[in-house]
């Protein structure tokens, strides 16, 4: 489930799953990869 978080709340808006997909991944049919590295809030200041 904190994968599928991690995926949800990306900056880049176009990079977030549908939420058809985000069910599809909390359901395990669908395979999780590893969400790339978050900006950090003070790169961003």
């Amino acid at each position: 489930m904190v994968m599928v978080g991690l995926w949800c709340i990306l900056d880049e808006q176009s990079l977030r799953p549908l939420m058809k997909k985000v069910l599809l991944m909390l359901e395990g049919i669908v395979n999780i990869p590893i969400p790339p590295s978050p900006t950090s809030f003070l790169s961003t200041i």
